[in-house]
């Protein structure tokens, strides 16, 4: 392939066409004039001599065709096995190189390790969450429904009927299911097991797509209220208790007083809903008629003959025209479709795309460390190839050649990269966020392989062109002459290569105040005080009901009060432990309930079904709040101070009023002029239970979310009066040893409630996994920005070192002249601030702009820290300043008469 015109001009190159037009012109000419000749000997005059000559000639330009295409073919023949011979012994030359310079080239191949390791590292989560396709057939046309409210917030579940208008009115959906996860409880060798449950509709294997990998999906008989328990379990699970998907269909496994019989097993990698054991038939449970009782996820998976923008369209008309229908019964105006593969990973996409394009700036600031090594390399090989020209080198073979040795070692850099990559996954997983989806994919692969090697041929291609620029430009005989006086590398040298460490430090200046933004953002996330105490706490969940939700509700507060009776009494006895609460969601558990209350003149104030729903409309006398259920035990445990009032005690009986708890941030919602002890609310909807509550304590507010979030309104009811809503509660236990506390409550539970499944864990943990996301992102921010700040204090010594060995003769003559050691080390440490002052100025006009991107993910601080952008400054002078202090010192050191002699 030929180079481009403007290519050929910069580097001065021939032209084949241009030479081979005019050596075929000149042969033609040639033959005839001797023919013109001839005719003239014969006595014929010269215009009539040559029109015969042209005419006996024949056709000139067909023959010029004729011989520039067999020409052009031969040349291209030779072309090519000179090419091809050529190559093989510029790669014998750039090998030699590579072993005359060992510290060369360790050092430029070392550093496109470190850019294209990071940035390969970023490429395979990349690869593994945003690009892999997701495991079901036809995956991009998998869609999950979403609905809007009157206010514009987006809600992702809906209620029965809403699920079943949808399903009977689109045209643009070729299935429809609902969903919801929880749990089921299950015995394994007599022990009780808790698995994760989905309950899925009758097509919700038809919306994936999917085939079982032995036994069958659900058949009609089995999804219908009543019917027998039948399930599909993962691939996961068929393994984990059977070790076999043949042996596991058929298995029953003891449910409370029935059995979940296995059907059909789920292929290898198919994990959808994420971490789910078990899929039950939805039609088995209760349908409600409710438009509001919104529970349930909507699947669909949209027509080959329709657009996703299409099916948008179909399910908003649906979805208005039920509004129309129903009125204020449902608080769905409005609806959309989301493509499965956004709606999993849309989240943390912007977060990934951040990080790799740090990544990026990371490779670049890499190849910018490297090019400086090169344009210094070219410098000292300008007399090798002034004499490689003097013997008949042309520009292309020195360009061709110096293109090789930028390929060899890139390649070098590329398999170091891969390395490092490789180590680099391993580290990202043991980092593993759960904000992170699909971190299971992640790994080395052919496509990460593609990657990489490609980033490095595009590397090599750019150096190469540095190389070439430098290397080939110029007339190289003078250059010649020139080496064997001086072997200055001009003053040009010096222009490229402070340019290209202001390019390089102004880079570094934007990941490192990136870095710095991401750390003290993270260091005010982790000092805000959450409300609650973090420290020596344990936390025992256990599974109170195992699925009977409908059984009464003193029976179900019976039987759950006595077994956290025993938990809490088991707890006491254990050594170490100082006091004992219980909650039926502990902060950062990611649970609970929450959901709208009435408030009533009193606790005795009757109400008709008809005023509840007018009471409702009312603003005035609703409230929003989340749901625990407690004992005064717990918020004495937590350190969650009692500001007024009283907290639970023995008065609050079954059979007396039922009380609640609230807290600050609520209280002074709703009665922000009085007081709200001896209130009464009604707040059934959360746990099925009408009876009205009064207020008897007002309570700290508290972060439930992690400290990144903020204070709710909630309401705390007691456990012995109300049935809840949910199936597990938690004991609180502080404790100097969690970890050995949680080892003896595991053993002494297992011997006296084999049939109680259990978890385990630490508010360490929780609060851990509260800031993972934060966590991650500013780790690999802070080694990128690390790395940058090392490559950057490698290009200031390269710099400063290259400008004292330039500079050796006129260094001389200033000592010669009576300059001090502090003047030439003042000179030469200057130039080194210079250009970390340059780099800082222009990075920081880059970090301006760069970190608006980061708003969104910071607390308690802006884009703009002051802070962190002038300890970058700070840092990186400091830094520029050290290292320019060791090729000062040599600098200070040169004995004048030794470096005049030798020059």
């Amino acid at each position: 392939m030929r180079p481009p015109g403007g290519v050929r001009r910069v580097f001065r190159l021939p032209s084949t066409e241009v030479r081979l037009a005019r050596e075929l012109d000149e042969e033609v000419e040639f033959h005839v004039e001797r023919r013109v000749a001839r005719l003239i000997a014969d006595g014929v005059p010269y215009d009539e001599a040559r029109a015969e000559a042209m005419r006996r000639f024949g056709d000139v330009d067909d023959l010029r065709t004729y011989c520039h295409d067999i020409e052009r073919a031969h040349m291209q023949r030779m072309q090519t096995a000179e090419r091809v011979e050529s190559m093989i012994q510029d790669g014998r030359v750039a090998f030699r190189q590579m072993r005359k310079s060992p510290g060369f080239s360790f050092a430029a191949a070392f550093t496109l390790a470190l850019g294209i390791g990071a940035a390969t590292a970023l490429f395979s989560v990349v690869n593994g969450v945003l690009l892999k396709a997701l495991p079901f057939p036809g995956p991009d046309r998998i869609v999950q429904i979403t609905g809007l409210n009157a206010n514009g917030d987006v809600l992702r579940n809906f209620a029965d009927p809403t699920f079943e208008a949808i399903g009977a009115r689109n045209h643009t959906l070729d299935a429809v299911a609902e969903m919801n996860s929880y749990y089921v409880i299950v015995s394994n060798d007599g022990e009780a097991m808790r698995l994760s449950a989905s309950w899925v509709s009758r097509q919700f294997f038809d919306v994936l797509g999917v085939k079982p990998a032995a036994g069958r999906f659900f058949v009609p008989e089995e999804q219908q209220r009543g019917a027998a328990k039948a399930a599909v379990i993962s691939y996961a699970l068929s393994q984990r208790l059977f070790a076999s998907t043949s042996k596991a269909v058929g298995a029953r496994l003891p449910n409370g007083s029935s059995f979940l019989t296995v059907v059909g097993v789920l292929p290898k990698g198919l994990e959808y809903p994420p971490q789910t054991d078990v899929f039950l038939a939805r039609e088995t449970e209760v349908r409600y008629p409710s438009y509001t009782a919104g529970n349930w996820r909507l699947l669909a998976r949209v027509k080959p003959t329709a657009t996703i923008e299409q099916a948008k369209q179909d399910v908003s008309l649906v979805l208005r025209q039920l509004k129309a229908e129903v009125g204020e019964n449902t608080i769905t105006v409005d609806g959309s479709v989301v493509p499965l593969r956004d709606q999993i990973v849309g989240q943390i996409k912007p977060i990934l795309l951040l990080l790799f394009g740090a990544s990026g700036v990371l490779l670049l600031i890499a190849c910018t460390n490297v090019v400086n090594l090169l344009v210094a390399r070219m410098a000292a090989r300008e007399g090798e190839l002034a004499v490689r020209v003097a013997l008949g080198a042309g520009r292309g073979r020195l360009i061709q050649q110096l293109l090789i040795e930028a390929t060899f070692l890139s390649l070098l850099g590329c398999a170091g990269g891969l390395a490092l990559a490789s180590g680099g996954v391993k580290l990202l997983l043991a980092l593993r966020p759960t904000s992170i989806p699909r971190l299971s994919e992640l790994g080395v692969d052919w496509r990460v392989m593609a990657f990489a090697v490609a980033v490095s041929l595009v590397v090599a291609f750019a150096l190469g062109l540095v190389a070439a620029w430098r290397g080939a430009r110029g007339d190289l005989r003078s250059a010649l002459s020139q080496s064997q006086r001086s072997q200055s590398g001009g003053v040009a040298s010096y222009g490229v290569r402070d340019a290209l460490v202001v390019v390089q430090l102004s880079m570094t200046v934007v990941l490192m105040v990136a870095a710095g933004v991401l750390g003290h953002s993270f260091m005010e996330l982790i000092t805000t005080d959450a409300g609650f105490r973090t420290k020596d706490v344990a936390i025992v969940t256990l599974v109170t009901e195992t699925g009977e939700f409908f059984a009464p509700a003193d029976e179900r507060i019976t039987r759950r009060s006595q077994l956290l009776d025993d938990a809490a009494a088991l707890a006491r006895r254990t050594p170490g432990v100082k006091s004992v609460g219980l909650i039926s969601n502990p902060p950062l558990s990611g649970g609970g309930a929450d959901g709208g209350f009435l408030m009533l003149e009193n606790a005795s104030e009757k109400i008709s079904p008809s005023d509840f729903e007018r009471m409702f409309k009312d603003k005035s006398r609703t409230g929003d709040a989340y749901y625990r259920l407690a004992n005064a035990d717990y918020f004495k445990a937590l350190g969650i101070p009692l500001l007024t009032g009283r907290f639970f005690d023995d008065r609050d009986r079954r059979d007396a009023p039922h009380v609640a708890v609230i807290n600050a941030s609520l209280a002074k919602a709703k009665w922000p002029n009085e007081s709200p002890i001896g209130k009464a609310i009604e707040f059934g909807n959360m746990d099925g239970d009408l009876t009205p509550m009064t207020i008897i304590g007002i309570v700290g507010d508290l972060r439930d979310g992690g400290p990144s979030t903020d204070v709710t309104p909630m309401i705390y009811g007691y456990y012995r009066q109300r049935p809840g809503n949910g199936g597990q509660f938690s004991v609180v236990m502080v404790t100097p040893s969690p970890t050995t506390t949680l080892t003896t409550m595991r053993r002494e539970l297992r011997r006296a409630r084999p049939d109680v499944p259990a978890r385990y864990s630490t508010m360490d943990e929780a609060v851990a996994a509260s800031v993972a996301t934060q966590r991650f992102m500013l780790t690999l921010v802070g080694v990128f920005g690390a790395l940058a700040l090392l490559l950057a204090a490698l290009g200031v010594y390269s710099v400063i070192s290259y400008l004292v060995a330039q500079r050796g003769r006129e260094i001389s003559i200033r000592v010669a002249l009576g300059a001090r050691s502090a003047d030439i080390l003042g000179l030469v440490i200057r130039h080194g601030l210079m250009l970390a002052v340059v780099g800082a100025l222009v990075g920081v006009a880059g970090a301006f702009s760069t970190t608006r991107l980061l708003t969104h993910m910071l607390y308690g601080i802006s884009a703009w820290d002051p802070a962190a952008f002038g300890a970058v400054v700070v840092l990186l002078a400091v830094v520029a300043v050290l290292a320019s202090y060791v090729p000062a010192r040599r600098a200070a050191r040169i004995e004048p008469m030794d470096v005049l002699r030798g020059g």
